[in-house]
């Protein structure tokens, strides 16, 4: 796990990050957005150590590699575990495409020149070259072909941590598209731990697992793509939906309540905002929305997700479904062991569902012992290997009882797909708890509603 606590870095009078923290598990992909010049690749430089923090730090699975008592020259032992594809490639223009691939081992190992061409022609055959590239001149790339040769050099030292600093700017939307796929069988092949900063929200869509919004060199938003697209607060809003940048006025509370109803043109449309106070309030739903035990949504959020999921459906033709897993016996682990050990099992059940779904799926507490989770895109031929593979990842959780020995909790789920007959919330909800509880008459096993 790579997390970054407190960070803060000031330019001059300028306060570029101000008490950044962020938490990356392994094999994910973490997008970090927002406006250009808010501080997302200066992120990026304090992880690799191109840059030092004026506070805070940063670990990797729990020691600290980063804070304002560490010099640059401490890093040159993390730099090996971290590769990074910079804004443009970066690439050396005197140097070959081989040569450029090969640069970083030249420098960090004491390979034989045969291993190193060895390495380079996996390298450039992992990133969709051919090698008939070494010999070509950057000059002589594409912006994408020059994108994935920097790629190439970044994998060669194998990283644990890839760091990519806008790496489908200045791309066309079909070269943007096969950068976005490389990054996720990278992530698939390789496991390896990705932060990408970039603007381009139909990317972090595409790739993240995770979603972080940095405004004014806060975070202001942490999350699953789906849960971003459901955020009241109206910054994010504006800006997943590529509409100009609102200004909110924070000043006296007398300035404050002139401009509570301030009519702000977005192209043709005007709406009315609430300024700061808007936005303190819909941090505070966001906030509030979350499940206290488990970290994940709370059911009044993953309502709104899925209502519109729901609609993304069906616009974009796009079969989605609705999965409810529920805690079998929860009850008689109850009377067994306390409530405190039933709330340690939802706990650590939930802890293991968020870690075990697609970056475009969501996942929330249902109710006290159930938790729903938004299958999108999914193939309604292989709901039930699909509900059983979570279910079973699930079961794999280990809690120890007050006895001291280990507990598996056992689950059931019921799945349903969404068509024109359960095409509303309550309706898809309706029809996947009949399926959870047909389910749970037998316990331990999937259930697939009918479909029409």
């Amino acid at each position: 796990m790579l997390k970054i606590e407190h960070l803060k870095k000031r330019f001059g009078n300028q306060l570029v990050l101000d008490d950044i923290s962020l938490e990356i598990n392994k094999g994910e992909v973490m997008c970090i957005i927002g406006q250009s010049g808010g501080g997302k690749s200066v992120i990026l430089k304090h992880i690799i150590g191109l840059m030092i923090p004026d506070g805070g730090r940063i670990l990797i699975d729990g020691e600290e590699i980063s804070s304002p008592l560490k010099r640059s020259s401490d890093f040159e032992k993390v730099r090996t575990r971290m590769g990074m594809l910079f804004q443009g490639a970066a690439l050396f223009d005197s140097k070959s495409v081989g040569e450029n691939i090969a640069f970083p081992l030249r420098e960090h190992t004491s390979y034989s020149e045969e291993k190193i061409s060895e390495i380079v022609a996996e390298a450039l055959e992992m990133v969709g070259l051919q090698q008939n590239f070494q010999h070509k001149m950057p000059s002589e790339l594409s912006g994408g072909m020059r994108s994935r040769v920097g790629l190439a050099r970044a994998l060669v030292m194998k990283p644990e941590f890839m760091l990519y600093d806008e790496p489908t700017s200045a791309l066309d939307p079909i070269m943007t598209d096969k950068i976005n796929d490389l990054i996720l069988s990278l992530r698939d092949k390789l496991r390896v731990t990705s932060i990408v900063v970039t603007h381009d929200i139909s990317s972090a869509y595409k790739i993240a697992d995770k979603i972080a919004m940095i405004f004014e060199g806060k975070i202001i938003f942490s999350g699953t793509p789906a849960e971003i697209r459901a955020s009241r607060n109206p910054y994010i809003q504006q800006f997943i939906r590529g509409q100009r940048k609102l200004h909110y006025a924070v000043g006296s509370e007398a300035e404050e309540e002139s401009q509570l109803l301030k009519t702000v043109d977005i192209g043709q449309v005007k709406q009315r905002v609430t300024l700061d106070r808007k936005l303190r309030r819909d941090k505070t739903f966001d906030a509030a929305s979350r499940d206290p035990l488990t970290g994940l949504m709370g059911f009044q959020q993953f309502s709104v997700v899925l209502k519109d999921e729901i609609e993304r459906s069906f616009s974009e033709q796009q079969p989605m479904a609705l999965a409810l897993f529920s805690v079998d016996r929860l009850k008689e682990l109850g009377d067994t062991f306390g409530q405190q050990f039933c709330e340690t099992v939802i706990k650590e059940v939930g802890r293991k569902l968020g870690m075990s779904i697609r970056g475009t799926d969501s996942a929330g507490r249902f109710s006290s012992e159930e938790f729903g989770l938004i299958l999108t895109k999914t193939d309604p031929a292989l709901l039930d290997k699909t509900g059983d593979r979570i279910r079973k990842r699930l079961m794999e959780t280990t809690i120890k009882t007050p006895r001291g020995d280990e507990l598996h909790p056992v689950l059931s789920c019921g799945i349903a797909l969404c068509e024109e007959s359960n095409n509303s919330t309550d309706a898809l909800i309706k029809t996947t708890g009949q399926a959870l509880a047909h389910a749970r008459k037998q316990g331990d096993r999937v259930e697939i509603a009918p479909t029409t």
